[in-house]
């Protein structure tokens, strides 16, 4: 395995775990507390299912991003060219999500998170200069 191979993966390693320990927290800090809330305003009983079924879906989605991206780490460090098209698409989502939040809703450092989390596996994704047809091996 080459070093660039290694720092790829471990790129993509670490984006895993950041978006893996963003849903962990989501699902079990945020999304409960967001509910509270929204009982203790008096939220319309059928509102808060639907908000909390969208809510709840979102941790699930992240864990599925997750998921992927510590998938491609795993094939990096076996000596494999992981799926590169699901990969960019979940750096795309969490770079454009960060940086939209940020601009758009608040600028808070927090929003930058997700985009530094996008960063990290568009980094890990990003092609080889060898050429995309071909394996880690070099081999066609």
């Amino acid at each position: 395995m080459q070093v660039r191979d290694s720092i790829r993966g471990i790129l993509l390693l670490a984006g895993g775990a950041a978006i893996l320990a963003s849903a962990f927290v989501h699902g079990m800090i945020n999304v409960p507390h967001l509910r509270e809330d929204m009982l203790e305003i008096g939220m319309r009983p059928s509102l808060l299912g639907a908000i909390s079924l969208v809510l709840y879906f979102s941790v699930v989605a992240m864990f599925a991003f997750a998921a992927l991206v510590l998938t491609g780490a795993i094939s990096l460090f076996r000596g494999k060219r992981p799926q590169l098209v699901p990969l960019w698409l979940i750096a795309g989502s969490y770079l454009v999500f960060g940086f939209v939040a940020f601009v758009r809703i608040d600028p808070n450092a927090h929003f930058l998170g997700y985009a530094f989390m996008g960063l990290l596996v568009a980094i890990g994704a990003a092609p080889s200069p060898s050429g995309m047809d071909k394996d880690l091996r070099g081999t066609a």
